[in-house]
């Protein structure tokens, strides 16, 4: 495996600006993957807790790293507020899941939990990443617990956001496009799925700015570009049959890994799909998590709520990993 890094791959010039990173690549066995890596490598002494610093011997410690991973169907443009904002004193690192964003869209790939959770786990290990603050929205916090269950010990903070690691109740509109050949047809074909997330993944849809929707909808403007949305729509357990049940049971079980340590709960509480009742259901697995609801914020909530968000964030960052 091998990294390189790049200009932003032939962005029209309103993303690009939206979207003002450098492009990284880590050369995985079924494709390119894509990341962020923004800030700084050594540590300041305002931003970086001693204990959280990962020591190298004999030079300075590595910066605090912040790993942000989205779900379906987003992609790292949903944390570029957050991003900015940090990575003056934070590495910021946000990759696309393989099939999503600006990664590689290989057709014949596995596109389940597992194998998520493994490129995860492949980029992490590459860049070396210690003390890791988590930050997971959306599927993201299911391939963010997997992988959390395989290197726990790289991991510092954890914050979750309208997510789930657990097994719930499938929203009627996501169940229809996992029928078979209708799914594929409203998905793929009729991009029913991320054509509709201005529409639905907020609560105030007239709000959203005209750069944020073709941000979300650049990658995925072909039926091609949304074969990993329609994969991860399949690949949601809803039953001990599923093939990836076993794995979320056990990203489930890996939640305990910050039930003494440093981790908070931000909620958009107008959002259809990953309702309060998940939220709940997060804070009886983290009773000591710090909580905010945020009541005007639908799905996206780093996209309507991002100054809420970035300060909840702040404030986890500033908490020492032994608190």
């Amino acid at each position: 495996m091998s990294s390189a890094l790049t200009s932003a791959p032939l962005l029209p010039p309103a993303l690009a600006a939206e979207y003002p990173f450098d492009a990284h690549w880590l050369d995985l066995d079924a494709g390119r993957l894509h990341y962020v890596d923004e800030g700084p490598r050594e540590a300041s002494l305002r931003a970086q807790p001693t204990e959280c610093a990962g020591p190298v011997q004999g030079g300075p410690r590595a910066a605090q790293p912040v790993l942000f991973l989205h779900g379906n169907p987003t992609w790292s443009f949903l944390w570029r507020h957050l991003v900015s904002a940090l990575r003056g004193e934070f590495r910021c690192v946000a990759p696309d899941h393989l099939g999503c964003g600006l990664s590689d869209k290989p057709a014949a790939w596995r596109y389940d939990l597992t194998g998520h959770a493994e490129n995860a786990l492949a980029l992490v290990e590459h860049l070396d990443l210690r003390g890791i603050t988590l930050v997971a929205h959306d599927w993201g916090g299911a391939i963010g617990m997997a992988l959390v269950r395989r290197a726990p010990d790289r991991f510092a903070r954890l914050m979750v956001m309208n997510t789930a690691a657990f097994p719930g109740r499938m929203p009627l509109r996501i169940a229809v496009c996992r029928t078979p050949a209708l799914g594929p047809f409203l998905v793929e074909r009729m991009n029913a799925f991320a054509g509709l997330l201005p529409r639905f993944g907020v609560a105030q849809p007239a709000r959203l700015s005209a750069a944020a929707r073709d941000g979300y909808a650049f990658p995925y403007r072909s039926a091609r570009d949304r074969h990993a949305i329609r994969r991860f729509v399949e690949d949601i357990p809803t039953s001990p049959a599923h093939p990836s049940w076993s794995e979320l049971e056990n990203a489930a079980a890996a939640i305990v890994h910050f039930a003494h340590r440093p981790a908070a709960i931000v909620w958009g509480e107008r959002d259809w799909c990953f309702t309060p009742r998940f939220r709940e259901e997060w804070q009886s697995r983290l009773p000591r998590a710090a909580v905010l609801p945020i009541a005007h914020a639908g799905h996206l909530v780093p996209e309507e709520a991002p100054r809420e968000v970035e300060g909840a964030l702040r404030e986890l960052l500033a908490r020492s990993a032994g608190a």
